[in-house]
């Protein structure tokens, strides 16, 4: 594989600025391991084993400065990762996925792109439209009754070859495109967190 660039952001300082109200007294977020890039382990229902690795990170606790424990609902608000345009916005099993490239690219011609899934697009929010770096584009989605899941935001970070058209990007061909790269979000954007041990996973309520 050729040489992909490093590259980092701040989009963890971007969640706190568009939910200064729910996370006004933020600590660090909380992780099962299943939440986590390439894990192989589901977080809800019986924790079974997922049909292949997850390609991103799912964002759903944190922890307050007082010791409580919050959770991501239906009004959290989700930032642009880095400045880019819309190219697709098409339904998921808990809301819309919304794809982003940043028009940043590696020296192998890789074009940098954010996947958000589960949300709800801001507005009229469509493919085409051009967003600022931090600018708020849409929500977590609003979960049926009987979703097995909590509400929580999906984050995909990917350098994808030009060989891919990007109407047909998909989280089938992301997660199985060899010449796709997926990318850890916890390494692109550093921020606070802890990894909930098998024996703590009762005191974070996950489901």
């Amino acid at each position: 594989m050729k040489f992909l660039p490093k590259i980092s952001g701040r989009f963890f300082d971007y969640l706190l600025i568009g939910n200064a109200e729910s996370l006004a007294d933020f600590q660090w977020w909380l992780f099962h391991p299943g939440m986590l890039f390439q894990s192989r382990t589901q977080w809800w229902g019986k924790r079974g084993p997922r049909n292949r690795p997850h390609e991103g990170l799912d964002l759903c606790c944190y922890a307050n400065a007082t010791g409580r424990n919050g959770r991501v609902g239906q009004d959290f608000c989700i930032p642009a990762t880095f400045t880019g345009q819309i190219v697709k916005i098409e339904d998921d099993f808990l809301g819309k996925s919304i794809y982003l490239g940043h028009g940043i690219y590696s020296p192998n011609g890789r074009q940098l792109f954010t996947v958000y899934g589960h949300t709800t697009p801001r507005g009229l929010l469509t493919a085409g439209d051009r967003v600022a770096e931090g600018e708020i584009i849409g929500a977590v989605s609003v979960l049926a009754k009987k979703a097995l899941v909590r509400p929580h935001l999906h984050l995909t970070l990917a350098w994808i070859p030009p060989a891919v058209p990007v109407d047909q990007l998909s989280w089938q061909n992301l997660g199985s495109d060899p010449g796709i790269t997926l990318i850890d979000p916890l390494i692109v954007f550093p921020t606070a967190y802890r990894i909930i041990a098998a024996k703590e996973e009762g005191t974070v309520d996950f489901l």
